[in-house]
């Protein structure tokens, strides 16, 4: 098979401080964690409150998604997103057990910023949440539940324990 830049544009994700809503929590399971070690994943997907004006999706809000490791540990990347969020650190009872469905339908603000990969490619991701500011208006999820792709493709390689990835032998790679 012969893989290609399919020279695809999207209308870029919106950057800075934007009003969102938690529309979905997907469980991953085990995934290919740090240093190939299987580490429960869990993705939080937002609607972000700027809606795209460009090609087919017009209209409809941006999603943006945010991959973490299932952990409420002091040093977790979710743990300190969700106390950033939330406004308080977690008290030591409630790192025992959060039930994370609570956050659908809860609203915040995200800090979205552009980064630019070795090859060439421009992202942009979620870099920080805070609660929402004094005043500010609350909006609802237009599409509760919603999966892109490549969570649903996560979720299948997890319960067949099937790679992306072919297996080669190092014998066969021409270079």
């Amino acid at each position: 098979m012969v893989v290609k830049d399919e020279g695809r544009d999207f209308e870029p994700i919106p950057t800075g401080g934007q009003q969102a809503v938690c529309n979905a929590i997907h469980d991953l399971g085990m995934q290919e964690g740090f240093g190939g070690k299987p580490t429960h994943k869990v993705v939080l997907v937002w609607e972000l409150a700027e809606r795209r004006t460009l090609g087919d999706f017009a209209g409809q809000r941006f999603i943006v998604c945010k991959k973490y490791t299932a952990s409420l540990n002091e040093r977790a990347n979710l743990s300190k997103d969700l106390e950033s969020w939330r406004g308080k650190a977690f008290t030591p009872e409630q790192r025992k057990g959060f039930e994370m469905s609570v956050l659908v339908g809860a609203n915040c603000n995200l800090n979205m910023i552009e980064q630019t990969m070795k090859s060439g490619k421009t992202f942009v991701n979620v870099a920080s949440i805070s609660g929402l500011i004094k005043g500010q208006k609350k909006i609802e999820p237009e599409q509760p539940g919603y999966m892109p792709k490549w969570i649903a493709d996560m979720l299948i390689n997890a319960e067949t324990g099937d790679s992306n990835a072919p297996e080669f032998d190092s014998d066969d790679i021409p270079f």
